[in-house]
């Protein structure tokens, strides 16, 4: 390390294959640059390099157009971007944490969320933000399932309680045929793309939504028409973030739309990105329009500052908030690892510079705080 060096930040992310082996590698880039302007070391590793008893962690850092592997000391400051999909990786990144605690203290810029259910009971508590979240349950059965659709007009929507980009959700309906009662069910693959499958007996659709879901947990909700004027579904990411002062504040707000039919507005699905209020004032009018952004701003600063109590310290959130033509405003995701990519797509680089610059001001915040304890 640079004597010199201002802090150490480690950027845990998940192993991948290609010509580097870990993910997120342009945004870990960045991350780099903005470290070396801070005077401070940042590199990036994954729970997998980390060996127990060793002294020094293996990792990446860019530096002179290029980027470099070599050995770095333990870090000061971890910064988690590493997805865990299932029991095993979240094993693995323990351990790896572990092993990194016994070098040395460090401080962790943000816990993980741990999933979708347990904020969703947390946001409940909050009389605020209550009447803005769907109505929500675990899936259990498909005879549980059979009845919410029996009460549901619309139909019912599952989401797998720890799934990212809209990958494996399902949109569940009852259809009327000459032989009976079937099911029509649009959804997405593990892969991200969109299928249509129709069952003229809903107990054989039924059976197949629990295979489809095997083991894995997933979440039950109406399914809510979130629809523009041209029948594309669409939501609304506003990220927040902590900045140089330790205080949360938006960073920017981009409208997120879909293809027709395609269920989700997820960019990972196809989906396209735009300025929310010029969006929202065209579809609602300007009233509404404008009257639909500041609700979604009065409950993107409630919401961080209430999950922190429930789930410790955070640095970054970005929260999806779907909007109904009839104007109500809904509460559809809370992610503590959120993508930033709608900002460069809608063109507001203020926006797209401070979501990436955030992390590492943050993490220097709390390392003079550390150092004037």
């Amino acid at each position: 390390m640079n004597p010199s060096s201002q802090g150490i930040v480690g950027i845990m992310v998940s192993e991948c294959a290609g010509p580097l082996p870990f993910a997120e590698a342009a945004f870990c880039r960045q991350l780099c640059h903005i470290g070396r302007r801070q005077k401070m070391t940042i590199y990036v590793f994954c729970p997998g390099w980390v060996t127990p008893g060793s002294r020094s962690i293996p990792g990446y850092t860019f530096e002179n157009g290029k980027w470099i592997r070599k050995p770095f000391p333990a870090p000061e400051i971890i910064y988690d971007r590493c997805i865990s999909h299932d029991k095993r990786q979240q094993r693995r990144k323990q351990r790896c944490l572990a092993s990194l605690s016994e070098l040395q203290p460090f401080l962790y810029l943000a816990r993980a969320l741990t999933g979708k259910w347990s904020v969703y009971q947390a946001l409940k508590k909050n009389r605020f933000i209550a009447p803005y979240l769907p109505d929500t349950l675990r899936y259990e059965s498909p005879e549980q399932l059979n009845q919410w659709l029996l009460a549901q007009e619309g139909g019912a929507f599952l989401k797998p309680q720890n799934g990212t980009h809209g990958k494996r959700t399902l949109h569940v309906q009852n259809i009327k045929g000459s032989l009976g009662d079937g099911l029509m069910i649009t959804g997405r693959s593990g892969s991200n793309q969109l299928f249509r499958k129709k069952f003229r007996s809903k107990e054989d659709g039924l059976d197949w939504i629990h295979r489809f879901i095997a083991n894995r947990a997933y979440l039950m909700q109406p399914y809510l028409r979130l629809n523009n004027s041209k029948d594309e579904p669409f939501d609304v990411r506003v990220l927040m973030q902590k900045n140089e002062n330790g205080m949360w504040s938006m960073t920017g707000m981009a409208v997120r739309a879909g293809r027709k039919h395609s269920l989700t507005s997820n960019l990972h699905g196809g989906g396209t990105a735009h300025k929310a209020v010029p969006y929202l004032t065209k579809e609602f009018g300007e009233h509404r329009g404008i009257q639909t952004v500041r609700i979604i701003q009065r409950l993107a600063e409630a919401i961080p500052e209430h999950l922190e109590s429930h789930f410790g310290r955070l640095a970054e959130l970005g929260i999806d908030f779907g909007v109904e033509p009839g104007g109500h405003v809904w509460i559809l995701e809370v992610n503590s690892k959120p993508g930033r990519s709608s900002f460069f797509r809608i063109g507001d680089m203020q926006g797209a510079r401070k979501s990436v610059e955030n992390p590492i001001q943050y993490a220097r915040y709390l390392l003079l705080r550390k150092t004037l304890a």
